[in-house]
Protein backbone atom coordinates (compact mmCIF):
# COMPACT_ATOMS: atom_id res chain seq x y z
CA UNK A 1 0.00 0.00 0.00
CA UNK A 2 3.20 2.37 0.60
CA UNK A 3 3.74 2.38 -2.97
CA UNK A 4 0.40 3.16 -4.26
CA UNK A 5 -0.03 5.91 -1.91
CA UNK A 6 3.12 7.47 -3.54
CA UNK A 7 1.85 7.19 -6.52
CA UNK A 8 -1.65 8.32 -5.79
CA UNK A 9 0.28 11.49 -4.65
CA UNK A 10 2.07 11.99 -8.18
CA UNK A 11 -1.05 11.26 -9.86
CA UNK A 12 -2.84 13.78 -7.45
CA UNK A 13 -0.11 16.66 -8.42
CA UNK A 14 -0.51 16.03 -12.19
CA UNK A 15 -3.86 16.31 -12.28
CA UNK A 16 -4.05 19.02 -9.94
CA UNK A 17 -7.07 17.07 -8.08
CA UNK A 18 -8.21 16.00 -4.54
CA UNK A 19 -8.54 12.40 -3.86
CA UNK A 20 -9.24 9.95 -1.27
CA UNK A 21 -8.87 5.90 -0.56
CA UNK A 22 -12.49 4.09 -0.26
CA UNK A 23 -14.01 1.16 -0.80
CA UNK A 24 -10.64 -0.27 -2.41
CA UNK A 25 -9.66 2.55 -5.55
CA UNK A 26 -8.09 5.84 -5.24
CA UNK A 27 -10.81 8.37 -6.68
CA UNK A 28 -9.60 12.08 -7.67
CA UNK A 29 -11.66 14.72 -8.00
CA UNK A 30 -11.09 17.66 -10.36
CA UNK A 31 -13.75 20.56 -10.55
CA UNK A 32 -13.87 21.98 -14.07
CA UNK A 33 -16.19 25.37 -14.61
CA UNK A 34 -17.98 25.72 -17.76
CA UNK A 35 -19.80 28.56 -19.58
CA UNK A 36 -22.71 27.88 -21.39
CA UNK A 37 -24.28 29.95 -24.27
CA UNK A 38 -27.99 29.31 -24.22
CA UNK A 39 -29.53 32.29 -26.54
CA UNK A 40 -28.71 35.45 -24.76
CA UNK A 41 -28.05 34.08 -21.56
CA UNK A 42 -24.81 33.15 -19.93
CA UNK A 43 -24.82 30.12 -17.61
CA UNK A 44 -21.35 29.54 -15.66
CA UNK A 45 -21.26 26.58 -13.42
CA UNK A 46 -18.84 23.70 -12.10
CA UNK A 47 -18.83 20.27 -12.50
CA UNK A 48 -16.92 17.50 -10.73
CA UNK A 49 -14.57 15.49 -13.18
CA UNK A 50 -14.10 11.47 -11.36
CA UNK A 51 -10.71 9.85 -11.53
CA UNK A 52 -10.04 6.87 -10.39
CA UNK A 53 -7.60 3.45 -10.28
CA UNK A 54 -7.85 0.62 -8.43
CA UNK A 55 -6.30 -2.90 -8.34
CA UNK A 56 -2.79 -2.98 -8.58
CA UNK A 57 -0.66 -5.19 -9.97
CA UNK A 58 2.57 -6.91 -10.09
CA UNK A 59 4.24 -4.76 -13.50
CA UNK A 60 2.61 -1.25 -11.85
CA UNK A 61 -0.57 -1.59 -13.61
CA UNK A 62 -4.36 -0.52 -12.16
CA UNK A 63 -7.49 -0.45 -13.86
CA UNK A 64 -8.08 3.47 -14.80
CA UNK A 65 -11.04 5.27 -14.82
CA UNK A 66 -11.95 9.04 -15.68
CA UNK A 67 -14.89 10.93 -16.23
CA UNK A 68 -14.23 14.00 -18.21
CA UNK A 69 -17.16 16.99 -18.70
CA UNK A 70 -16.27 19.41 -21.32
CA UNK A 71 -17.86 21.96 -24.17
CA UNK A 72 -18.54 20.87 -27.28
CA UNK A 73 -16.04 23.41 -28.78
CA UNK A 74 -13.47 21.35 -26.86
CA UNK A 75 -13.58 18.00 -27.63
CA UNK A 76 -11.60 17.89 -30.98
CA UNK A 77 -8.68 19.91 -29.06
CA UNK A 78 -8.84 17.06 -26.36
CA UNK A 79 -9.05 14.17 -28.30
CA UNK A 80 -5.85 15.39 -30.47
CA UNK A 81 -4.04 16.07 -27.38
CA UNK A 82 -4.82 12.29 -26.25
CA UNK A 83 -3.60 11.14 -29.22
CA UNK A 84 -0.28 13.36 -29.72
CA UNK A 85 0.68 12.42 -26.42
CA UNK A 86 4.35 10.47 -26.53
CA UNK A 87 3.50 7.18 -24.07
CA UNK A 88 1.31 5.39 -26.74
CA UNK A 89 -1.96 4.03 -25.31
CA UNK A 90 -2.11 0.68 -23.76
CA UNK A 91 -3.89 -2.23 -25.70
CA UNK A 92 -6.77 -2.24 -23.16
CA UNK A 93 -7.97 0.97 -23.82
CA UNK A 94 -11.46 2.02 -24.09
CA UNK A 95 -13.18 5.39 -24.70
CA UNK A 96 -17.17 7.14 -25.64
CA UNK A 97 -18.23 9.50 -25.85
CA UNK A 98 -21.85 11.08 -24.70
CA UNK A 99 -22.71 14.66 -26.18
CA UNK A 100 -25.64 16.81 -26.10
CA UNK A 101 -25.71 20.01 -27.23
CA UNK A 102 -23.97 22.25 -24.70
CA UNK A 103 -21.79 19.46 -22.71
CA UNK A 104 -19.50 17.00 -23.20
CA UNK A 105 -18.84 13.57 -21.70
CA UNK A 106 -15.80 11.74 -22.26
CA UNK A 107 -14.78 8.67 -20.25
CA UNK A 108 -11.95 6.97 -20.61
CA UNK A 109 -10.71 3.60 -19.34
CA UNK A 110 -7.57 1.71 -19.35
CA UNK A 111 -5.23 -0.66 -17.76
CA UNK A 112 -1.43 0.66 -17.47
CA UNK A 113 0.50 2.28 -14.63
CA UNK A 114 -1.91 5.32 -13.34
CA UNK A 115 1.04 7.85 -13.71
CA UNK A 116 0.71 7.46 -17.52
CA UNK A 117 -2.79 7.76 -17.64
CA UNK A 118 -2.72 10.84 -15.22
CA UNK A 119 -0.01 12.04 -17.70
CA UNK A 120 -2.07 11.88 -20.93
CA UNK A 121 -5.72 12.96 -18.89
CA UNK A 122 -3.33 16.08 -17.99
CA UNK A 123 -2.08 17.08 -21.29
CA UNK A 124 -5.40 16.59 -22.87
CA UNK A 125 -6.75 18.83 -19.75
CA UNK A 126 -3.79 21.19 -20.37
CA UNK A 127 -4.79 21.91 -24.20
CA UNK A 128 -8.23 23.02 -23.49
CA UNK A 129 -7.47 25.04 -20.58
CA UNK A 130 -4.75 26.84 -22.18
Amino acid sequence: MKEELWIANEVQKTLKARYEYRGGKFHFTRTKKLEVFLGSSLFVFKLDMEISFEHFQQDGAAINRASVYILPEEVLAFKHALRRFPIPFPIAFRQFTEMNQHIVEIVMESLEPPGNFAQRLAAALNAIEA
